[in-house]
């Protein structure tokens, strides 16, 4: 009898000490969660709560409040009781004082607003594009200055289908570059490497896919980069039916590139590109993509090249 009390006894304290044990372990989870470190490049949650915290006076569409990151500055196009979506504010983040405002010019009718730039990309430059109905606009926030208006221009003369014919549908900032699109008017490139003196990047190539009615015409365009003397090849698209555009870059990375195009071949279907490690490069302006050469093919002359393209036709 007393090895059955004994029993009954050991069972009692087992099932006490392992409630007792659960009851810790829960409440230590509960209390003490494991520690979440922030990585280098995490802002503080305070400090970006701060950044946007900033009140500003006046209706702001939506895309039209671009923090600069690293610049403590927010770039704003606001309405108010007088401008309508053509009043520019620049703020400064740290203390949400104003440090700029300006009006742009009216945008073809007063309430036509302006819009920041579709997508920006800095990582060495800061700059902001605007875009109006026909011109850009762009804001050098290193400088603290806004820039001249700029107006897309073309290799080739355009003919206006419509009043709508210009409108620019999408703009994006590549670091010192402007890439946009116009309405009927097709793709544009401004280079801003020298924010005092911006210009028009004019293509390389401009191949007239309307068959000689100038309507439409697919561009080519090399884009400096910003260490040594490679480039970039693009050739912008924008697709009506889905309103989307491309940009198309057409290298994996910028290459060592001749970029000077003969005037005779610039209105040509395929451009061959010698790059200075003996490598070819074929581009179809019909399609706006490389075509695969093989090494049998590309070890062969320019000419003999085209005379191979030809034959896919």
């Amino acid at each position: 009898m007393s090895g059955f009390f004994e029993k009954i006894t050991f069972l009692i304290f087992l099932f006490c000490c392992t409630s007792a044990c659960n009851e810790t372990s829960n409440t230590t989870s509960t209390k003490n969660p494991p520690e979440v470190k922030i990585p280098p490049t995490t802002q503080p949650i305070s400090k970006v709560a701060k950044k946007e915290d900033c009140e500003i006076k006046g209706k702001i569409l939506e895309g039209n409040r671009k923090l600069v990151e690293g610049k403590n500055t927010l770039v704003c196009i606001v309405a108010d009781e007088k401008e309508s979506h053509r009043k520019l504010e620049i703020y400064n983040t740290s203390t949400c004082e104003l440090i700029k405002s300006e009006i742009l010019p009216i945008n073809i009718s007063v309430d036509f607003p302006y819009l920041i730039a579709d997508i920006i990309y800095n990582k060495n430059s800061h700059l902001v594009a605007i875009k109006g109905y026909g011109a850009v606009y762009c804001y050098d926030v290193e400088n603290q200055k806004l820039m001249d208006a700029l107006i897309p221009d073309f290799l080739n003369e355009r003919i206006a289908a419509d009043a709508s014919s210009g409108k620019i549908k999408h703009l994006e900032v590549w670091e010192n570059y402007l890439i946009g699109y116009a309405e009927d008017i097709g793709a544009f490139v401004f280079d801003l490497t020298n924010t005092s003196q911006p210009k028009n990047l004019l293509p390389a190539v401009e191949f007239d896919l309307s068959e000689g009615e100038g309507e439409d015409f697919a561009s080519l365009f090399f884009l400096k980069s910003q260490n040594g003397n490679t480039y970039q090849a693009i050739s912008p698209s924008y697709d009506y039916d889905n309103f989307k555009f491309q940009a198309n870059p057409l290298f994996e990375t910028p290459k060592d590139v001749n970029i000077s195009i003969p005037k005779n071949v610039q209105n040509n279907r395929f451009i061959i590109l010698k790059i200075k490690d003996k490598n070819v490069f074929a581009i179809d302006m019909e399609t706006q993509k490389n075509v695969v050469l093989s090494d049998q093919i590309k070890n062969k002359t320019t000419q003999e090249i085209l005379n191979w393209l030809k034959t896919k036709e």
